[in-house]
């Protein structure tokens, strides 16, 4: 009986540990470098977050995506101007390349099957780089927003490096959830700023703890948990 009540007691905690590394949230997290985002949300699905600042002069957006991918897997975040998911859009991949350095190609999705990477997409990027940080990358970059597009989407994925190139990702619901409309562009309270420039702080739902920081303290407090588990477990054998 105490066995199980272990077993039971493990699962439990692996699940919840899985759950909350892998979960990031504007509240907790800090990004580097110096440029400051005006908003900062939560995205439904995948754990994923994106700050962001839409400039009305120049109808663009700089954001700052970061989601938790597989072990050395990939994370993409990128916008559809006509609206809908994955077909059409224009994507932003990071991965760690041959090399063994994370970098961010450049993908025209044009179906599901096997894609290669272009070097232009159809709306114009600029400042585009990466980071890994605590088991997540940080996607930064600057997009050009068509002025007439009034139906812009965004999509985001994480998924798994085969052969030195981006995987097929899992087709569950989270992953078949990872899209909505692209905040700013339909949103009239989002503040213009400049959009050039990658990495920064967020001045919209950011923090005082940092991403690892926040992490670390949720590792200890489910450690501390597992503890008592297994003594609980320990007095149940005797």
């Amino acid at each position: 009986m105490a066995s199980q009540t272990l077993l039971v007691s493990i699962a439990i905690f692996i699940t919840l540990f899985s759950s909350t590394v892998h979960s990031l949230t504007c509240k907790s997290q800090k990004l580097s470098g110096s440029q400051t985002y005006a908003n900062c949300t939560d995205l439904s699905a995948l754990g994923a977050t994106l700050h962001f600042t839409y400039n009305a002069t120049n109808s663009s957006i700089s954001v700052a995506f970061s989601a938790a991918p597989p072990s050395n897997g990939w994370v993409a975040w990128g916008v559809n101007t006509a609206g809908g998911g994955m077909i059409g859009a224009q994507a932003l991949i990071a991965y760690k390349h041959s090399d063994g350095k994370l970098a961010v190609d450049l993908y025209n999705l044009t179906s599901y099957g096997g894609i290669d990477p272009v070097k232009k997409l159809s709306v114009d990027t600029w400042d585009v780089s990466a980071e890994e940080s605590s088991g997540a990358v940080t996607i930064y970059a600057g997009v050009k927003i068509p002025a007439k597009a009034d139906n812009v989407s965004q999509v985001w994925q994480v998924g798994p490096v085969v052969s030195g190139k981006p995987g097929k990702h899992d087709m569950g619901k989270e992953n078949l959830s990872a899209k909505s409309a692209l905040p700013g562009t339909a949103a009239s309270t989002v503040a213009p700023a400049p959009a050039s420039g990658s990495g920064g702080n967020t001045t919209g739902g950011g923090g005082n703890k940092s991403g690892a920081a926040s992490l670390m303290g949720e590792r200890f407090s489910l450690g501390f948990y597992l503890a008592v588990i297994l003594v609980m477990a320990g007095f149940l054998s005797m």
